[in-house]
């Protein structure tokens, strides 16, 4: 399996289409299985099935300077910053990988167990999330264009920021006219274990997690990947 990792902070609509880009390179067989290791300055993502400004509080993020971003991906709305790692899994349409349910299930239960070896926390996978004591760490969501993504979250440590300042499905009166989100307590592993929990650290859980999967090769973004990146995104609207 080809891993990237792809940690420079970049305009987060780069991001985005990158991982839309690497799933159509790998739906045509240029390039082979994939995880990407990435980061996200402040932004929010909301789902492919909402509306922006039923998720986000806008005025907030325009004085915070938060962009507001929708994926291609269903799901509720998530808030990205420096204590966030995500992870994106491009996988072939085959086996476990063809069911939404079997897939969430087995890559959520890898990583569940890797934070457990790892770090020795209580971890449960369900519904596509990762909980430690009851506090989602994790959370994913999938896209399927002849293969899979599954992308998700990894809380490393807290933002001064809180995700109530911008989101509003966590405050009174939430009620949008998409997909709602589902918020629930979220917690972090440096919380969780008392000490600092590194970008470092957080790469070598998700490498320990998805080492199963196959052989593990880094390499890099292909020019093609990147330029299907730019393209994509320069057609994005801002928020």
């Amino acid at each position: 399996m080809r891993v990237l990792l792809d940690l420079a902070y970049r305009d987060p609509r780069l991001n985005l289409a990158l991982d839309v880009a690497i799933l159509r390179e790998l739906a045509r067989g240029r390039v082979p299985p994939t995880l990407r290791v990435w980061r996200n300055p402040r932004c929010v993502v909301v789902g492919r099935g909402q509306r922006v400004e039923d998720e986000v509080d806008l005025g907030a993020c325009s004085q915070l300077r938060i962009p507001a971003l929708q994926r291609p991906s269903g799901g509720g709305a998530v808030y990205h910053h420096p204590g966030n790692l995500n992870f994106s899994l491009f996988l072939p349409l085959v086996g476990p990988w063809t069911s939404v349910r079997l897939s969430q299930d087995r890559i959520t239960a890898l990583l569940a167990e890797a934070l457990e070896e790892r770090w020795g926390l209580p971890a449960e996978a369900r519904e596509g999330a990762v909980f430690v004591r009851g506090l989602k760490v994790s959370g994913s969501a999938q896209l399927r264009r002849r293969a899979l993504l599954h992308h998700g979250t990894l809380l490393l440590s807290p933002d001064e920021i809180r995700m109530g300042e911008v989101l509003l499905a966590l405050r009174p009166g939430y009620r949008p006219r998409g997909v709602p989100s589902r918020p629930v307590p979220v917690g972090d592993l440096s919380s969780l274990t008392g000490r600092e929990v590194t970008v470092n650290d957080g790469i070598r859980t998700v490498l320990d997690a998805f080492r199963p999967l196959g052989w593990l090769v880094p390499e890099e973004l292909s020019l093609r990947e990147w330029a299907w990146a730019h393209s994509l995104s320069s057609c994005q609207d801002g928020p």
